[in-house]
C-alpha cells in the first residue's frame, strides 16, 4: 500500500497533490485501452461532472462515424462520450458536432481554440444540447498509488439547472412538498453514507420519488420512497435485457451467501416485465413522524453502506464478464441515439 512521508505533510497533516504522468503513459491506445477503462469506471467521470451516467455501449457505429461511448444520464437522456489520448484536434471536434445530444469530450489537454469553440457552442446551441470539455490527468499524493483526475474546462451554461428541471412532468413532481421531503431525506442518507464509504457520491436532487447515484457497468445504485415504503437498491440495467437477466440470475443463485455477507434481508426482483432487475432492501417510513423518519434515515445509511460494500465490486466485475460474453462478434450495427 502507498504511503505519505511525514516530511511531505504540511502543518495540517495534508499531503501535496502532484501530477505525475501523461495519460499516454498509462493507456496505450484509445479504442483498445482507454475507452474500455473509461466505460468500466464511468462513475469517476460522472462524479466529476455531478451527473449519473450508465454505459449503454462502446464503439458504436453512427453513419460514417464511430462514437467511443454511448451512455444515459439520470434522466434517461443520451450522452455521447468522445475520448482521445492526444491533444484535441479538428477531427474530434467535428465528430462532436454530428451528435444531437449531450457531448462529453475527454482529452489530456485542450487547446485554447477548442475550449473556446465548446464555450461558443454552449452559448449558441439549443438548450437540449450540451458540450463538456474534460481534461484527464494522473495525480499522486506522496508515495501513494496514482489516480485519475478529471478537470472540467468547459460546460453548458446553467447545466445543473437544466438537469434538475429536465422535463415538465419531472419538474412538477420534484416541486411537490412530498417529493421535497423525500429528496431531503435522500440527501441526508447519502451525505452520511459518503462519510463511511467515500465511493458513494452525493448527487443533486433528482426527479420524483427516487434518486440514483454511483453509475457503473452493471447499472446504478438508487433509493426510492413510494407508498410509505423506502427502498435501497442495486438497479441492474446494462441496457441489454439478456445481460441483465444473466447477471441477476448469477447473483440470485447465491442469494443466501450475499445476504449473510451484507447482514440484510435482501429482496431479489427479476423484473421480467421490464428490461432491468434489482436487488433491494425495504423498510416502511412515515415522513410525518420525526422519530420514524430518523430511524429510517439510519436504517438506510446502514443498508446502503452494507449493500454497496458487499455487492458493488462483484457486480462490476461480473458485468464486465457478461458484456464480453454477449458481445456481438459482427461489425457494429448502426445505432439511433
Amino acid at each position: 500500500m502507498g504511503r505519505v512521508d511525514m516530511d511531505e505533510l504540511d502543518s495540517k497533516n495534508l499531503g501535496r497533490l502532484r501530477r505525475i504522468a501523461d495519460a499516454r503513459s498509462v493507456w496505450t491506445s484509445e479504442s483498445g485501452d482507454f475507452t474500455p477503462w473509461l466505460a468500466e469506471n464511468i462513475d469517476v467521470l460522472a462524479d466529476a461532472l455531478e451527473m449519473t451516467l450508465t454505459v449503454v455501449a462502446t464503439e458504436v457505429r453512427i453513419g460514417d462515424f464511430r462514437l467511443d461511448i454511448h451512455a444515459k444520464d439520470g434522466n434517461d437522456r443520451s450522452v455521447v462520450i468522445e475520448n482521445q489520448l492526444e491533444r484535441t484536434d479538428h477531427g474530434h471536434l467535428g465528430q462532436c458536432l454530428v451528435y444531437a445530444s449531450t457531448i462529453i469530450w475527454v482529452a489530456p489537454n485542450f487547446r485554447e481554440e477548442f475550449r473556446s469553440a465548446l464555450d461558443w457552442l454552449n452559448e449558441h446551441t439549443d438548450s437540449e444540447l450540451g458540450f463538456f470539455g474534460v481534461e484527464i490527468g494522473i495525480v499522486q499524493i506522496g508515495h501513494g498509488p496514482p489516480a485519475p483526475v478529471f478537470d472540467i474546462v468547459s460546460r453548458p451554461n446553467d447545466w445543473q439547472k437544466t438537469v434538475k428541471t429536465a422535463g415538465n412532468a419531472a419538474e412538477a413532481r420534484t416541486a411537490t412538498p412530498a417529493n421535497t421531503a423525500r429528496q431531503a431525506l435522500f440527501h441526508e442518507v447519502l451525505t452520511a453514507a459518503n462519510t463511511r464509504q467515500p465511493a458513494i457520491s452525493v448527487p443533486k436532487p433528482q426527479k420524483g420519488n427516487w434518486i440514483s447515484f454511483a453509475g457503473s457497468p452493471f447499472g446504478t445504485w438508487g433509493m426510492s420512497i413510494s407508498d410509505d415504503r423506502m427502498r435501497v437498491e442495486a438497479y441492474i440495467d446494462t441496457y441489454n435485457a439478456d445481460i441483465n437477466n444473466a447477471l441477476f440470475d448469477e447473483f440470485a443463485a447465491e442469494a443466501d451467501s450475499w445476504q449473510a455477507h451484507a447482514g440484510l434481508d435482501l429482496v431479489w426482483e427479476r423484473l421480467d416485465d421490464r428490461r432491468a432487475s434489482r436487488i433491494a432492501a425495504y423498510r416502511s417510513v412515515d415522513l410525518d413522524d420525526p422519530a420514524d423518519r430518523d430511524a429510517a434515515r439510519q436504517w438506510a445509511v446502514d443498508a446502503l453502506v452494507a449493500m454497496y460494500n458487499t455487492l458493488n465490486t462483484p457486480l462490476r466485475a461480473a458485468a464486465k464478464v457478461r458484456r464480453a460474453e454477449f458481445a456481438d462478434p459482427a461489425p457494429p450495427r448502426e445505432s439511433q441515439i
